[in-house]
């Protein structure tokens, strides 16, 4: 058993936060764009296959059900 890293697993590991946040952003953007476009998406929840509509995709970020910003309450 490996007692030290080698230098291209350090390297890897430090890039994981960077690429964490390429995936999130990467897999946002091609969400709200089917969402956009008037597409469901399908994806797995509880071990079966649902079908996702565009409001529930928009209000899984914060959107409303065309897509624009909620405005948020000012009191």
């Amino acid at each position: 058993m490996l007692k030290t890293e080698s230098p291209l697993m350090a390297k890897m590991r430090a890039l994981q936060p960077a690429m964490k946040a390429a995936h999130e952003k990467s897999t946002r953007e091609a969400l709200l764009e089917h969402a956009r476009l008037g597409f469901d998406i399908c994806e797995g929840r509880d071990g079966k296959v649902v079908s996702v509509s565009p409001a529930e995709i928009f209000a899984r970020y914060g959107l409303d059900e065309f897509g624009r910003p909620v405005p948020s309450a000012t009191t």
